[in-house]
């Protein structure tokens, strides 16, 4: 089991159904076109950075379309992604990033003042970025790789890692929490029968992608249910709710309590 396989089911057995809504960057993508991007990301890494089986690759970034290619591309070849909480100050992102020895960071343009401020203060051997105003080298990166399946890709998956996620650190310094493509998995399972899960869902994506929220979304995915993409507000996440005829969401007592103290609610 390969939690990376994800696009490439539904890009096989319905290419055009969609798959994500980005509504930060006004984005929308099929699987088709995600398991593509998918596959050329985990080429490009592969063979232009130099990555092997087991490497991380660390993001700085809030909710977007290529924070999904990154995480599949990295299931999919068998890297580990490292997601980085940008609420944090540099010389905190520094020690998680430095703790988890990535062997690139990509990063949002957004994000450019703290990855130089991290350039200052790690030693990583390839940087990529996109979003407005980037450099381009993600999409470069992508565009010039390889569409064909990912070499050794059939030999990924169980008890391989594919994701550190650490901890809050309340208690002391912040702790990598590794999961594996099994454990990621079976807590997916469990979301299914606890949520009833169908392939009719439509899914808000509430949380920020650096922590276990992504795995939620990343189920109804697997399900062929459109992940619809936010950056938390209230006014907003009920628009979008209407708009995209959104069935599931996770929100915490504080964000329900924000939206029902909107306006016309």
């Amino acid at each position: 089991m390969n939690i990376g396989d994800i696009s490439a089911k539904w890009a096989s057995l319905e290419p055009n159904r969609p798959a994500i809504v980005d509504v930060p960057n006004d984005r929308r993508m099929s699987f088709g076109e995600l398991d593509e991007r998918v596959r050329r990301l985990a080429n490009g890494l592969l063979s232009r950075c130099g990555l092997s089986k087991g490497d991380r690759v660390a993001v700085l970034s809030k909710n977007c379309i290529p924070y999904f290619e990154i995480y599949l591309a990295c299931a999919r070849a068998g890297f580990i992604a490292q997601p980085v909480n940008w609420r944090l100050s540099v010389p905190e992102m520094a020690r998680i990033i430095e703790d988890g020895e990535p062997a690139v960071l990509i990063s949002d343009a957004e994000f450019a003042a703290e990855r130089d401020g991290l350039k200052d203060e790690l030693n990583i051997e390839n940087w990529l970025e996109y979003g407005a105003d980037s450099d381009g080298s993600y999409d470069a990166l992508v565009a010039a790789a390889d569409s064909g399946e990912p070499p050794g890709s059939d030999q990924v998956g169980d008890d391989d890692p594919v994701l550190i996620l650490y901890t809050g650190g309340t208690t002391g310094l912040s702790k990598g929490a590794l999961h594996t493509h099994k454990t990621l998995f079976m807590g997916m399972l469990n979301q299914t029968v606890a949520e009833r899960i169908v392939p009719t869902d439509v899914y808000m994506l509430t949380g920020q992608m650096f922590h276990i929220p992504v795995a939620l979304a990343m189920n109804y995915l697997a399900h062929g249910c459109p992940v619809v993409l936010i950056n938390f507000e209230a006014k907003q996440a009920l628009e979008v709710i209407q708009a995209e005829r959104v069935s599931a969401f996770l929100g915490i007592t504080t964000m329900l309590n924000w939206m029902m103290a909107v306006d016309g609610f």
